[in-house]
């Protein structure tokens, strides 16, 4: 509660005052006898500097009417007073106050309204200032309508019941009370709509439950009805105690009314407050949250004159109620705390009516939310906080430092200085004007509660209620956190056209940067308290947690998944590392091993390929079997890696995992690099050579099966280079396909035939370049017959397997130089097979000769059959024969015949191979 106006005596010791008006600087009375009193009123705007209205008596009019002055208003357009006085309407002259002219038809009214407003002419669609002036006469009403200050029209309209209040609503719609309903009167369609009907059963919900509370005081009452127009097209109906808000279509508009401490008298308003005069004292109440905001102790008054100029008289005495200035009011609230009744005000009333209005709303609100959040109020607090979008430092200041920090408050609670200083000047100096004005003013006095004992209890921040709190914390920072997102965003490609100098954006991109990193900071400390499994995915995306702090906490905590997550996130890979390989190479703990390094390293990219080769050395002698994935698995970081580099450090820590590297390379990745080839051969050759004194054998022999098979399917590594670095005296069938490589058959076979003594071997090796080229096989095959038969090493001939030899490929052997090296000494009878199938192939190849022969013989005499038939046709050119492409005689032109027949000229004959026209 606070003090919305200052209560001033202005007339007493009158005698039967019925009525009061005013308007402008006047004050108009009407009294039981008949008499009008006119005064002359001088007052300050405001009632801030304690200053009262002057009133003097400017006229009495003792002949203005013979009976009580029941009701006074004004027609402002057209200059009239409106008197209701012994039944009847009278308009009077606004400046003289003699009479114009009195209603004859109004003769027994009890009651009348005005309202003036400007409307479109339904035909011209002009501006039109209409004034309406209803009049309520027993069961009838009578409206008087002018137009642009000249009398339109009279209307009457019949009534149910006697009219006990009525007020305009709208441009052509009254309310009006009766003893026990509400009614709703269109005046120009003549329609009465019933307010408060009986509702249907199986209407339920809060409306139902406000028509079925007021139904309730009608009927246990029946107290006297009363209608205040208010503003966003709504209208206040009371009944005894009870009043509700409905719109102009008579449906409620809210689910709370207004419930007085007693039956009112007389209700009005004036902005922003309702105003009821109850029989000890007058209530002002909030319009917007009903909220009782003074309670002036007045008995017996009855009479109210609502709107800017606000009157409150008895049969006696008038009091006038001067608003405070808004400032002042507010001002006032937020000494009190009570924030939430600042800020309705604030909302209700015109910025030009209060400086910085913008300003000190959110100044006010903010305050609020402090309150709420003292008094235990998270929830709504930390939703006010996100609404006003309140600066981080500020909302994470009010936690204690386990979530705060260094932003933790040294005192227990900081209070908001929101007093201004013309505030301050008033609540200082009040007993003085106090003493002042005691003659001439009654100070209102006031229900008001101290501030200490209004205050709510404050709600210790530990326990329980720090952890509801700290969730409404993270909803709150979730939020600045995405705004912070979005303006960092858009201050990071911020137009060069900004009028801001590059100092200015600098500065401004810092504090978000800063503000940016408290949010971040702070929610991890509250995933900490409330779910620490949330505190994974905020630090493996862009964060802006502060390093330090955070390490701090996740160390203690032992969240060394987090840890790494964060060091990760900011760039800070050796020091994750080190910590990977910390714990890595200890034997429990959820890091153990080096599956987490490898994860971490195949990641980093080439970028960072130093500490790839760094830090995967530890891996690779620990696991070498899984820590190759950090150079063979199958992701794009991995293949960008320098194949070269990798190669060099694999060597210096292991042969085996150069051998693996160089297979994954060429056999996955399909590298035909020569060097790469070359250094696989040279490798295995490396390890055969060095395994030479160990025991086991399939490994090795397991080794040279993979370097036999790499040397005869790769045709990308050089044989000349490796042949220098083969053993003289062992690895033969390696020399053998090396030496084949580089054209040296005969060696190869050499080989084949005297070191290995292999004769299947020779014979596949021939076979195979025979398949591959036949001349060039059979080539092969002689040569090999000859080192079978002329060894080089003073070896004896080999007889056998060359007749073997000549049994199995004897016929892609030419037989005479077979004959020539054939030792003189050999027995006819073991050449038998290879000349059996050299003369079966001979005469197979004759015979084929001889049926190819016949076959093109044969298709040769078809040839000439075709010829001489074509030769043998004919075409007969008359001189009628027409061309049908041009449809001129052929004559003795040059002619074609199409294989149908057809004759055209040469000519034609091309367009018709053009148009690809087919002659039938």
């Amino acid at each position: 509660m606070h003090d919305a106006f200052q209560v001033t005596t202005v007339v007493d010791k009158l005698t039967r005052i019925e009525s009061i008006f005013a308007h402008g600087d006047r004050l108009l009375i009407g009294t039981g006898v008949g008499q009008l009193l006119i005064y002359d009123i001088k007052e300050p705007l405001v009632a801030d500097d304690n200053e009262v209205p002057e009133v003097t008596l400017a006229k009495t009019i003792k002949t203005f009417s013979k009976r009580p002055i029941e009701q006074l208003d004004i027609i402002k357009e057209i200059d009239v007073l409106v008197s209701l006085s012994d039944g009847l309407v009278n308009l009077h002259d606004l400046r003289t106050f003699e009479l114009r002219m009195a209603l004859g038809k109004t003769k027994g009214a009890n009651l009348f309204a005005i309202q003036t407003m400007v409307e479109m002419s339904p035909e011209e669609q002009i501006p039109v200032l209409t004034t309406r002036l209803a009049v309520a006469v027993k069961k009838k009403l009578l409206v008087f309508v002018w137009k642009d200050t000249e009398f339109y029209e009279t209307k009457e309209l019949n009534i149910p019941d006697r009219i006990k209040a009525m007020s305009w609503v709208g441009t052509t719609k009254i309310c009006l009370g009766f003893s026990t309903e509400y009614a709703l009167m269109d005046v120009e369609k003549g329609q009465l709509t019933e307010l408060f009907a009986p509702t249907a059963p199986a209407e339920v919900g809060p409306m139902s439950t406000l028509n079925s509370l007021y139904n309730m005081s009608i009927g246990v009452r029946g107290g006297k009805p009363m209608i205040t127009k208010i503003p966003n097209n709504e209208m206040l109906l009371a009944r005894d105690h009870i009043s509700i808000f409905l719109g102009l279509d008579g449906t409620p508009t809210r689910k709370v009314g207004i419930e007085w401490s007693g039956p009112p008298e007389q209700i009005g308003y004036s902005y922003p407050y309702v105003i009821a005069i109850l029989p000890k004292h007058v209530e002002v109440r909030n319009i917007q949250t009903l909220t009782l905001v003074q309670q002036i102790e007045l008995s017996n008054t009855r009479f109210l004159n609502q709107g800017k100029l606000v009157y409150v008289a008895s049969t006696s005495q008038i009091y006038r109620l001067t608003p405070y200035s808004f400032s002042s009011q507010i001002d006032q609230l937020v000494e009190k705390q009570e924030f939430k009744e600042a800020v309705s005000l604030l909302d209700q009333i015109d910025a030009v009516l209060v400086e910085n209005k913008e300003k000190k709303l959110i100044a006010i609100r903010t305050a609020y939310a402090h309150d709420l959040f003292r008094c235990g109020e998270y929830d709504t607090a930390l939703g006010l906080f996100q609404e006003l979008d309140t600066p981080a430092a500020e909302v994470i200041s009010l936690y204690p430092e386990i979530i705060s920090g260094n932003l933790s408050r040294h005192t227990e609670e900081e209070e908001l200085d929101l007093v201004t200083p013309a505030n301050k000047k008033r609540r200082d100096n009040s007993d003085e004007e106090k003493l002042k004005d005691d003659r001439s003013s009654i100070r209102s006095r006031t229900m008001t509660i101290s501030s200490q004992s209004n205050r709510k209890d404050t709600v210790a921040l530990t326990g329980l209620n720090l952890r509801e709190a700290v969730r409404y914390l993270i909803r709150y920072l979730t939020d600045k956190r995405q705004k912070l997102a979005r303006r960092l965003n858009g201050s990071s490609i911020k137009s060069p056209s900004t009028n801001k100098s590059i100092t200015e954006d600098e500065v401004d991109n810092d504090e978000l940067q800063y503000e940016a990193t408290i949010v971040d900071t702070t929610l991890l400390k509250s995933y900490m308290m409330t779910n620490d499994a949330l505190v994974g995915p905020l630090l493996r995306v862009q964060n802006h947690c502060d390093v330090k702090e955070c390490e701090i906490i996740l160390s203690d905590k032992k969240k060394y998944k987090e840890l790494v997550d964060l060091y990760n996130c900011k760039g800070l890979h050796s020091k994750a590392l080190d910590l990977l390989e910390r714990l890595g190479k200890q034997s429990d703990g959820p890091l153990r091993g080096v599956s987490h390094s490898i994860r971490y390293l195949q990641k980093l990219g080439l970028e960072h390929f130093d500490l790839v080769l760094n830090y995967s050395r530890w891996v690779l002698e620990k696991d070498p079997k899984q820590g190759m994935d950090i150079f063979i698995d199958d992701l794009a970081e991995v293949e960008t890696f320098p194949r070269e580099r990798i190669l060099e450090h694999l060597e210096s820590i292991s042969g085996d995992l150069t051998i693996q590297y160089l297979e994954y390379i060429i056999e996955e990745l399909h590298d035909e690099s020569p060097e790469f080839h070359n250094r696989l051969v040279i490798a295995y050759l490396d390890k055969i050579m060095n395994d030479r004194e160990n025991d086991d054998k399939e490994a090795r022999n397991t080794l040279r099966s993979r370097l036999l098979a790499f040397l005869t399917e790769s045709s990308h590594y050089k044989a000349e280079k490796i042949l220098s670095r083969l053993p003289i005296d062992d690895l033969f069938e390696e020399r053998a396909i090396l030496l084949s490589r580089i054209g040296q058959h005969d060696q190869a076979l050499d080989i084949y035939v005297y070191k290995l003594q292999n004769y299947t071997m020779a014979e596949e090796y021939c076979t195979k370049i025979f398949q591959e080229d036949s001349a060039k096989g059979e080539k092969m095959y002689l040569t090999l017959l000859k080192v079978y038969l002329q060894p080089s090493n003073n070896e004896k001939p080999l007889i056998n397997p060359a007749l073997d030899l000549l049994a199995h490929h004897g016929s892609h052997i030419n037989a005479s130089e077979v004959l020539a090296i054939l030792p003189t000494n050999t027995r006819l009878h073991g050449l038998f097979p290879f000349f059996e199938k050299y003369i079966r192939e001979t005469n197979k190849n004759r015979y084929m000769d001889l049926i190819v022969k016949n076959l093109l013989k044969a298709e040769q005499i078809q040839v000439e059959e075709q010829l001489m038939y074509y030769r043998s046709r004919a075409v007969k050119i008359t001189e009628d024969r027409m061309c049908p492409q041009c449809n001129k005689r052929i004559g003795n032109s040059v002619f074609a015949v199409f294989p149908n027949g057809v004759v055209v000229h040469y000519s034609c004959k091309e367009k018709i191979e053009q148009t690809q026209w087919k002659i039938l």
